[in-house]
């Protein structure tokens, strides 16, 4: 690690999170505190971003299956479950709630550092993925913008293809404006001049 990674502790019991939190600190972590409730957990992961969260499912006021579901979605930190209960259907609930690893009680060093290391790991990649999509719509959308604007120019200015692509591309970088955004001011200017059906 370039930096101890930092960790929240959401255990009701207070031996469990103390013999966490010393395991913790051992490994070299960074434990930034220790909550008793999931709505305290999510309150502390918003304001302190820790890297990973370890909770318990078992926890007063919200339960930790449900905290997790919310910090996954935001503030988008990686949570493992530590719990005594280890049915199926509770692990099913927690992959669909986001959890990045479960672990039965009791915990080594070990296996919490491994974890820990693979539930940030997961988060990384996951969040990476996100990202992708998000670059792939953008250049989806872009590229659909700049065909609909070159159909325009084609139309209204009796271009062929290449010509109207090359006069966009000429007329972005006399503007220094992105072509997708040129192309989508040719778009709505069309649309503003083009005569209305007699229903609209």
């Amino acid at each position: 690690m370039n930096r101890p990674y930092k960790v929240l502790v959401a255990d009701d019991e207070k031996p469990v999170a103390a013999a966490l939190q010393g395991h913790l600190e051992a490994l070299g972590y960074d434990v930034i505190g220790s909550v008793e409730d999931g709505q305290r957990a999510i309150e502390v992961c918003r304001r302190t971003l820790p890297d990973v969260v370890l909770m318990d499912i078992e926890m007063p006021h919200l339960d930790g299956l449900s905290a997790a579901r919310q910090i996954a979605r935001d503030p988008g930190t990686p949570v493992v479950i530590i719990t005594a209960h280890g049915h199926p259907n509770l692990i099913d609930q927690a992959v669909d709630d986001g959890v990045l690893h479960y672990l039965l009680k009791p915990v080594t060093s070990s296996s919490l550092h491994a974890a820990i290391q693979m539930g940030v790991a997961r988060a990384r990649e996951i969040k990476a993925l996100r990202e992708s999509v998000t670059n792939l719509e953008e250049t989806l959308r872009d590229r659909k913008l700049i065909e609909r604007a070159k159909g325009i120019l084609m139309t209204s200015r009796g271009l062929s293809e290449p010509e109207a692509f090359r006069l966009l591309q000429r007329q972005s970088q006399d503007r220094r404006m992105a072509m997708a955004k040129l192309a989508e001011s040719i778009i709505q200017a069309f649309e503003l001049l083009e005569p209305q059906s007699p229903g609209n």
